[in-house]
């Protein structure tokens, strides 16, 4: 079961989709939520100190304290609104250090959930979630910036691939896969009449857990991308969320040569449960 839920708390939007989410998914379960608020810190290069006045960076600091301060009295109004016991802790630091502590902090907690990075709107979003997934050794939910709707899992696809992030994001999302009623296991494969034990072995594993999937094979072609193909089956099945392994890959790799999961982070468009 789902009973302690970490999320952290955007800043500088007037709707944190991340924080509402929680909360909602908090309320499903009867969990425990928490929300970390941070106050970042100006990491300023040493040779930038003397060009930039003192009272400029003063007021940056006021600035983004009191953005967290908005942050934390959001997420109290949302949990009080959502009838769930709730906690916000609070945190001055850079970015860096504030991801890394993050990270360490939910390694102590069932879910954590982030927002998915904002292109039109850059922030510390896509440094929060990679750095919890790689870091946390936990699930980690990352929600769309377009979410509008709360937790819902009547259906859910769970993106297989056979690796050892697929199979720690199969067994941690195993609570929430108990609240479907249709799970589908979804592999990409090279040619449409390819054998697929792998599948079959799936469908077995959580037969015992008192789940009935099916398996749906998609061959694709060699450079099609498989991000795409996964968020079309998402679209087709009207899935609710996406279970999948995250950087099968180093990240330098992902980051250089681009990979499914930095595409999955670009371009979702439901809440997408990953582990590493």
């Amino acid at each position: 079961m789902i009973r302690d839920i970490l999320v952290n708390l955007a800043q500088g939007v007037e709707t944190d989709r991340a924080c509402d989410f929680a909360a909602s998914l908090a309320a499903n379960f009867g969990a425990h939520l928490t929300g970390l608020s941070v106050a970042y810190e100006i990491d300023v290069p040493p040779f930038y100190m003397g060009a930039l006045p003192t009272d400029f960076i003063d007021a940056q600091v006021l600035e983004n304290q009191a953005a967290a301060e908005k942050a934390s009295a959001r997420f109290t109004a949302t949990a009080s609104a959502s009838g769930v016991a709730h906690e916000v802790r609070s945190l001055s630091a850079s970015l860096g250090v504030a991801a890394n502590s993050f990270a360490e902090m939910a390694r102590l907690f069932d879910l954590t959930v982030v927002a998915q990075p904002d292109p039109d709107r850059p922030g510390p979003e896509e440094v929060i979630a990679e750095t919890v997934l790689i870091e946390s050794g936990r699930a980690v939910l990352i929600v769309p910036y377009v979410q509008t709707k709360p937790f819902s899992a009547e259906r859910a696809v769970v993106a297989w691939d056979g690796s050892r992030p697929a199979a720690r994001a199969l067994a941690e999302a195993l609570p929430l896969l108990h609240r479907t009623k249709e799970v589908e296991i979804f592999r990409v494969v090279s040619h449409r009449d390819e054998e697929d034990t792998v599948g079959a072995d799936v469908v077995r594993h959580l037969a015992h857990h008192g789940l009935n999937a099916k398996v749906r094979k998609l061959p694709v072609t060699s450079g099609e991308p498989i991000a795409a193909a996964i968020l079309n089956e998402v679209a087709d099945q009207g899935a609710d969320f996406v279970v999948m392994g995250g950087y099968g890959h180093s990240r330098i790799r992902e980051l250089v040569m681009g990979g499914v999961t930095r595409e999955i982070l670009a371009t979702m468009t439901v809440p997408v449960l990953m582990a590493h």
